[in-house]
């Protein structure tokens, strides 16, 4: 499989939106035109997550970049002090294996003094945390008369490059393999313990390269078969070539990597790794050294810097220009060869309490300078590297058409059940109830004017001690014009209504402290009715509260539809969550009796309603799939998708972004020609607000998109003050 990657990351002032390029991605020869149809096959996503770490999937931007992001600078994760290592301690492998992260360099010492380097050791280290680790006294190797060390190997220890074999046909006492330089070139080593290691066999298996650096294989599980990234010279430049095997002793002819509009620059070493959470991209951390500058007035001249590029063949690279890992302030890290970062990416805590994992990459300092190297830990958000970025003044960017996959049924493993279903025991009304086990929100279409009279009812039962909202037009501080809410348990006051910062309030003890206190079991009914800005409220089929004043005129929501559940955004899902079980949830564009809606009360919305009501009654008897079907059919047979969260949807499209306070994103689903989607439009779409790893995209609070699978579709983002690091299509339980 090989690709072409575009260097030219925005189009110019002269081109459309849609760019104007051939290029290779995920195998396939694509050519995005100027005008929105499109002329090869969609790139098939599948379920796996796709990062925004170049622009395979995007064919056009205006007023977004995509950007290199620098991760922060952390703690020392190990200082190489020990006797047997020293200030040239370098080539660090780290990896996650079961419970501990694995770590191996090399121990070394030079001695500026007498000119010379000590023996090379292989050393071992590990930690639970991938934040500090710790030397284990392993017995292993005899050092100044004692094997009470970390060390592992005492020959060829050069460059010694370890990884856990995930090939499912590997023997078990090769479960670790190896590369390290010997004479000649490469041999090839394995372990069934990561600890203990011989040779495969004498003769090296790669020589063709020059091999002073850390040279790598691995198991590329995508592609099936082990893949080596090793250092060569290329026209004066220490440059990178690979090549591949299907048994790691018997390996293609190396092949130069290639970088598509980037300069000839030294890389010293690769640091190159299938991503964990997409394996199908390479990300790359070459150190890259630059002749001849020597601010620290050392002995050897030149600097290095740490580099990011990305493969998603193996062989040709995006590269940027910039640093990713900057020498900073210290001065030991403006020696010629420090910040070398390490082989591996590690997924660590946060050191903020509640928030989302890291990840952690390792660099190099103090190497040369001083008694002993330094491997400092560095931090970056998940799918961090880099991302699609608009500024406060916003902007857009299309996808190419793109096929996923139907939802996995067979042998998935899910989280527990949604946050809303349709349930059939203990039901409130009739013989199905709507349960909410987790913050949502139903979108209730048509409801944005409901006229002069209008009234909002609903049977709830089990809403636990709290606030919760039932009706709401409203995102969130002061009502501001034509915003309303409509719910329980706020402080004081049981039932709660505000309309264009006009309110109308029952105290607790008015309904005998519910919803705080009473039988957790024993089913209610609310409603309140609008008529010319008279509002009356009522408790279980009974007047509770009067207020307002007539003459206000129509009951016009200035953000939409109403919801029933939760706020609009920028209020969160959990701002304040209707939970427990709903029935018979109506909008109805006419003020009910008392007498009406005490029957209703009673005897549910069906036994008290006209045959030609206008507004919505949803009774959860009638359903079509995730939808809910209105029972006014004289009303349009109206349809309301099922709330949107993280929960719900067999198949969603999950976003890793960040947002500013003032900042948003929205996505427009369009088809292969570039038609918006009806349904799924700019329109349509609910704004996602905030940070998170796997934010799901709504449109009108529905999230399902599992009737598009197999289909080509594009995605259309416009993003203000924000950044988009991947997407996923995916079931809620798969996080691949």
């Amino acid at each position: 499989m090989s690709e072409e990657q575009r260097t030219d990351m925005a189009p110019s002032s002269s081109q459309a939106l849609r760019g104007n390029s051939l290029r290779l991605c995920g195998g396939l020869l694509a050519v995005a035109l100027v005008s929105v149809a499109w002329g090869g096959e969609p790139i098939h996503v599948g379920s796996r997550l796709e990062p925004f770490v170049d622009d395979c999937l995007i064919d056009g931007m205006s007023k977004v970049q995509l950007v290199l992001h620098k991760p922060i600078p952390r703690n020392v994760a190990i200082d190489c002090n020990a006797p047997w290592e020293g200030n040239t301690s370098a080539y660090f492998t780290i990896f996650k294996d079961g419970d501990i992260c694995r770590m191996y360099y090399r121990g070394n010492h030079f001695d500026e003094e007498a000119g010379k380097p000590t023996p090379e050791k292989v050393c071992y280290a590990e930690s639970r945390d991938g934040v500090r680790f710790t030397k284990p006294s392993l017995g292993i190797v005899e050092y100044e008369g004692s094997t009470d060390n970390n060390i592992i190997l005492s020959q060829n220890a050069h460059c010694f490059a370890p990884f856990k074999d995930e090939n499912p046909n590997c023997a078990p006492d090769a479960r670790y393999k190896a590369l390290s330089r010997a004479k000649g070139g490469l041999q090839a080593y394995k372990s069934s313990d990561g600890l203990h290691w011989a040779l495969i066999q004498e003769e090296p298996v790669i020589t063709e390269g020059a091999f002073d650096s850390q040279n790598l294989a691995f198991w590329d599980a995508v592609r099936g078969r082990y893949v080596d990234f090793h250092r060569d010279l290329r026209q004066g430049f220490r440059d990178i070539k690979t090549c591949t095997s299907d048994d790691f002793i018997h390996w293609t002819k190396p092949q130069w990597l290639e970088y598509t509009g980037a300069p000839r620059e030294h890389l010293y070493t690769n640091a190159i790794t299938p991503y964990y959470r997409a394996p199908h991209v390479f990300f790359g951390f070459p150190k890259r050294f630059v002749p001849g500058p020597n601010p620290a007035k050392h002995a050897y001249a030149g600097v290095s810097d740490g580099v990011f590029m990305t493969s998603r063949d193996g062989k040709t690279f995006k590269r940027w220009g910039e640093a990713l890992v900057r020498p900073g302030p210290q001065i030991e890290r403006w020696v010629n060869r420090n910040n070398m970062t390490a082989w591996g990416i590690v997924e660590t805590k946060s050191d903020i309490p509640g928030t989302p994992n890291e990840l952690s990459i390792y660099s190099s300092e103090s190497y040369y300078r001083g008694p002993s190297a330094r491997l400092r830990r560095y931090t970056i958000r998940i799918d961090g590297f880099v991302s699609v970025q608009a500024s406060r003044g916003g902007g857009e960017f299309f996808t190419r058409p793109l096929a996923f996959d139907p939802p996995k049924t067979e042998g998935q493993v899910t989280t527990a059940p949604g946050p809303v279903s349709v349930v059939s025991s203990r039901v409130l009304i009739g013989k199905q109830s709507l349960e909410f086990r987790e913050p949502a929100s139903l979108i209730i279409p048509g409801t944005q004017n409901l006229g002069e009279q209008a009234t909002l009812a609903v049977h709830v039962r089990g809403v636990p001690k709290g606030h919760r909202r039932l009706f709401s037009a409203y995102n969130g501080g002061e009502t501001k014009p034509k915003e309303l809410y409509f719910d329980v348990g706020a402080g004081n006051w049981a039932i709660r209504w505000a309309y264009d910062g006009r309110a109308v309030n029952v105290a607790s003890e008015k309904v005998e402290g519910w919803p705080a206190k009473g039988d957790p079991d024993a089913v209610h009914h609310l409603a309140a009715t609008w008529d010319n800005g008279v509002v009356t409220l009522y408790f279980d089929g009974k007047e509770v509260a009067k207020g307002g004043a007539t003459g206000r005129g129509s009951l016009e929501l200035a953000l939409g539809d109403l919801r029933f559940g939760e706020d609009y955004p920028p209020a969160s899902m959990t701002n304040e969550p209707f939970l427990g079980t709903a029935d018979d949830i109506l909008a109805v564009r006419r003020v009910l009796s008392a007498d009406e809606i005490a029957k209703m009360a009673r005897e549910g919305a069906a036994a008290a309603l006209g045959e030609a009501e206008k507004g919505a009654l949803y009774t959860m008897e009638k359903r079509d799939g995730t939808i809910l079907i209105d029972e006014l059919a004289q009303d349009g047979q109206q349809n309301a998708l099922m709330p949107s969260s993280p929960g719900v949807g067999d198949l969603m499209l999950f976003m890793n972004c960040s947002t500013s306070a003032a900042g948003s994103i929205r996505c427009e689903l369009q088809d292969e020609t570039g038609s918006p989607i009806p349904g799924y439009t700019l329109d349509e779409s609910d704004e996602i607000l905030g940070d998170g790893i796997r934010q799901a995209m709504s449109w009108q609070g529905g999230s399902e998109l599992k009737q598009f699978s197999g289909k080509p579709i594009r995605l259309r983002f416009v993003m203000v003050d924000a950044d988009l690091y991947s997407i996923q299509f995916a079931s809620p339980g798969n996080d691949e």
